[in-house]
């Protein structure tokens, strides 16, 4: 899938996350003031923190997507990490910041809950609306993954893409908490206490915390400049390594600059019987056979340079 492609897919899924939440925010508003239920104010909250998580992740996107310029010579993919560091931390402090606190509250100041039914309709409602969410969301991911050869829980790890990662493990945390939230109004139901609600809130701040805290360490590890793994590093040298002429690949690194893009670096050491031309058309060839084995390479800079002697430990003393 062309890139302009993918990010057309991954906007479509940001936008279609964001109607949900906004819709979701009304009917979980309305009926966790009808109810007085706790697990009810937790996820309204929730998705209020999440209306958030999604603008600062449409606003990554968006920006993101503009053309390299003479600042930004290798583009401006990391400016996605930037905003989806904030919709990371948006989360953790909006959604589970907020649902420990309505726990917390209701825990010293316990209300009646009522209208049970209503919760449970509209619980049921914002569960299948966040299904949906979830599944225009895990479409391109899954292709994605599948392309590139990883299963779905590795490729979670390892993607450069945080807008999308941000947008399924929201998605899966709402529809986890809409469950969660009607195990405890069932359990108050029939207990007929309001100590399972304030459970269920709890629960679900707490695993909204979990998943910002994953969410954080994949955003700090992209804006850091985050490399391949030690294995694709590995098959890269060795597809440069393997073409005719080579002699040594003495350096080669591989990082990160933004949503499916890398750059790719390295020192070269060709046989010193060979032309320029020659050393030019095999640069060539080994660039595109990097690019067809990475599709995600941008940008490929291996630099022809003469063979260092190698030092015996003495001689190296000598020196």
């Amino acid at each position: 899938m062309p890139e302009d492609t993918e990010d057309e897919t991954k906007k479509i899924g940001v936008i279609t996350a964001l109607a949900v939440n906004c819709i979701e925010v009304a009917g979980l508003g309305i009926a966790a003031w009808i109810t007085g239920s706790t697990a009810l104010r937790a996820e309204t909250a929730v998705n209020v923190a999440e209306v958030l998580v999604v603008v600062f992740l449409l606003l990554g996107v968006l920006k993101s997507a503009r053309e390299p310029d003479e600042r930004h010579p290798l583009g401006h993919g990391r400016e996605r990490f930037f905003w989806s560091l904030f919709a990371a931390l948006g989360l953790f402090f909006g959604g589970g910041g907020l649902a420990i606190d309505e726990a917390v509250q209701s825990a010293f100041h316990p209300t009646h809950v009522q209208s049970y039914a209503l919760a449970y309709i509209v619980l049921a409602s914002t569960a299948v609306l966040d299904a949906y969410s979830l599944v225009i969301g895990l479409r391109p991911f899954l292709d994605q993954a599948s392309r590139r050869n990883f299963s779905p829980r590795e490729y979670l790890r390892r993607s450069t893409d945080p807008a999308s990662v941000t947008v399924i493990v929201a998605g899966s945390c709402a529809v986890l908490g809409a469950i969660v939230a009607a195990a405890g109004l069932l359990a108050s139901q029939l207990s007929k206490s309001s100590t399972p609600d304030t459970i269920a809130s709890a629960i679900i701040g707490l695993l909204l915390i979990a998943a910002s805290g994953f969410l954080l360490q994949i955003n700090r590890d992209l804006i850091g400049g985050r490399g391949v793994s030690p294995a694709t590093l590995r098959a890269m040298r060795s597809v440069v390594a393997s073409q005719a002429g080579v002699k040594e690949v003495s350096d080669l690194f591989a990082v990160v600059v933004g949503p499916m893009s890398l750059v790719v670096d390295g020192n070269v050491i060709f046989q010193d019987d060979l032309s320029v031309a020659v050393v030019e058309q095999t640069i060539e060839r080994t660039n595109e056979e990097l690019r067809r084995r990475w599709p995600m390479i941008q940008h490929i800079y291996l630099t022809p340079v003469p063979a260092q002697p190698r030092l015996t430990p003495r001689s190296a003393a000598r020196k």
